[in-house]
């Protein structure tokens, strides 16, 4: 049985993650484990909280985890799996644990646009695309699941040049299970050549994909978050795609991916090679 792992906090936005993850795994038929870190205060006088107090917060945190859970298990008439964990330590490295013990099909999260939750929300989710080596999906806020048909795959001359052997599989797996069909878009900057030049090395790297016929998109844009902006405005996606890594253009260290990432309408995956 596949597994989709939703890290929650109890805000509408990782609340809204765990509806439209509960959604999917109905129709893929799988199960849904809801995880929250419990990272406990540090106090500002670095005296250790009481005990009485820390267990309040702990149990505090399980019916909360308990209540979500009921709403998913409402909201999908029964017919998922809902699972709840509570971990405790730091958020990015208790969540990376978690997923190595449960080795997830995929990570939902959410992210907010607005305010505090944006800044929280925003900096948890571009740490977790850095770091978990394990697919994750965004959800951008009040994003309700349906059918996914298009998946535009966000691609830039490394990721043509490599082949992407170590995502095919599970593009491969996506596209089949949610009967999807893939678009690569792929952003010609100043920087870069002319089409012609991408094409041949496309037609090359094609051949490895031949399974996904993707087809293929070029945007000339002076910078790539205007590109991947204009493409979906002008095209109808269900989900759009990218490949976080060292020295590619969505390096996740640079405000252009952030913005990318967390200004998009539509669920971004992000895939690690």
């Amino acid at each position: 049985m596949r597994s989709i792992v939703v890290p929650v906090n109890f805000t509408e936005t990782s609340a809204c993650a765990a509806r439209y993850a509960a959604d999917m795994a109905a129709a893929i038929k799988a199960d849904v484990h809801l995880v929250y870190v419990f990272q406990p205060p540090v106090s500002a006088a670095e005296i250790p909280l009481p005990e009485s107090i820390y267990v309040e917060m702990q149990d505090s945190g399980l019916e909360l985890l308990q209540e979500l859970s009921d709403q998913m298990v409402k909201h999908t008439a029964g017919a998922v799996k809902i699972f709840t964990d509570l971990e405790i330590g730091g958020i990015g490295p208790r969540l990376e644990a978690f997923c190595r013990f449960r080795d997830p099909f995929l990570v939902v999260m959410g992210a907010s646009r607005s305010g505090l939750e944006n800044v929280l929300e925003g900096s948890r989710t571009i740490r977790a695309m850095r770091h978990l080596r394990y697919p994750l999906l965004v959800i951008p806020p009040k994003t309700q699941w349906h059918p996914v048909h298009k998946i535009v795959v966000a691609c830039d001359k490394e990721d043509i040049d490599s082949g992407m052997p170590g995502t095919l599989p599970f593009l491969d797996e996506v596209s089949q299970l949610m009967n999807a069909r893939l678009e690569v878009v792929h952003i010609l900057t100043n920087s870069e050549g002319n089409a012609a030049e991408a094409i041949a090395e496309y037609n090359v790297w094609k051949k490895d994909v031949r399974a996904l016929a993707p087809e293929l998109h070029f945007v000339r844009q002076t910078k790539v978050r205007d590109g991947v902006k204009e493409y979906l405005e002008n095209h109808k996606s269900d989900w759009l795609m990218v490949f976080p890594k060292s020295h590619s253009f969505l390096e996740f260290h640079k405000s252009r991916a952030k913005q990318i990432v967390l200004s998009c309408a539509i669920p971004v995956m992000s895939l690690h090679e």
